[in-house]
């Protein structure tokens, strides 16, 4: 049972970037970040919600003999990240991984150098309150890394789905409100000293419909999924409209991190 679950989250994770895979630029976002971090040696890092472990496929050889310790609130997660981890375990001092909700963070006071949140911030119940908790956390001059996403992200996508229904719910522009590039470095200020902002300058040609049905059912599978699942005949004549006209269907990927700084 549990390796079933295993497959159906990772199958979940990978169906979310497949959409990537179209990516024109020459680095994937994760290369692009790990790229634009400054080297960390010997660092107690924390990483929220580890997903399937892509991010540290670039950034171990960079953050080599930290002590890391990887969470997520699914255990079959930690699962994908600690096979995903394995080959280059032994490029970090140690590496734990624990389930952890970071709407409750259950670590002492001034505990990390380093807190990594990618793509996950605007889920919190409270984004306040979990920054707040991160803030606790860190040490004096520690910084939280978190990527996020702008309201425009894909919006070409949501265009399209709302050609004919104007109400149709797009979670980018819920996500970004909660949490994003416009209004994440205000939100940071409250508890962080100095943000820096950073933006992934990248386009997406994509050609197949595959990717495109399977991210709307699985990243938007709250809110959308469900239209999805009734409209897909509509959503693949009005994607291969789009695409006769160019080979493609260019899409926009609108995401960042921030790198915010608690003070001495």
């Amino acid at each position: 049972m549990k390796q079933s679950l295993n497959i159906q989250m990772e199958d979940e994770i990978e169906s979310r970037i497949r959409l990537y895979d179209f990516s024109t630029g020459k680095q994937t976002f994760f290369q692009w970040q790990a790229g634009m971090l400054p080297p960390v040696n010997g660092a107690d890092v924390l990483e929220l919600g580890c997903g399937n472990g892509a991010l540290w496929r670039d950034l171990i050889l960079r953050w080599s003999g930290c002590r890391m310790t990887m969470t997520d609130i699914a255990d079959d997660v930690l699962d994908l990240t600690r096979h995903a981890l394995a080959p280059m375990s032994d490029l970090a001092e140690s590496v734990k991984y624990l389930p952890v909700d970071f709407n409750n963070l259950p670590f002492s006071d001034e505990s990390f150098d380093v807190i990594i949140a990618n793509h996950n911030l605007y889920y919190a119940l409270d984004v306040p309150s979990v920054l707040s908790a991160i803030h606790r956390i860190l040490r004096p001059e520690g910084r939280l890394i978190c990527s996020t996403i702008g309201r425009d992200h894909l919006c070409e996508l949501a265009v399209l789905l709302r050609a004919d229904d104007p109400e149709i719910p797009w979670g980018a522009e819920n996500w970004a409100e909660k949490f994003g590039l416009d209004n994440g470095a205000d939100l940071l200020a409250v508890d962080f000293q100095r943000i820096d902002q950073f933006e992934y300058d990248n386009s997406l040609h994509v050609n197949s419909l595959e990717p495109v049905l399977s991210y709307l059912m699985k990243t938007m599978k709250g809110s959308l999924s469900g239209w999805v699942a009734d409209n897909q005949v509509l959503i693949e004549d009005r994607l291969n409209e789009a695409m006769s006209k160019r080979g493609y269907i260019r899409l926009t990927p609108h995401s960042g991190f921030f790198i915010a700084r608690k003070s001495s």
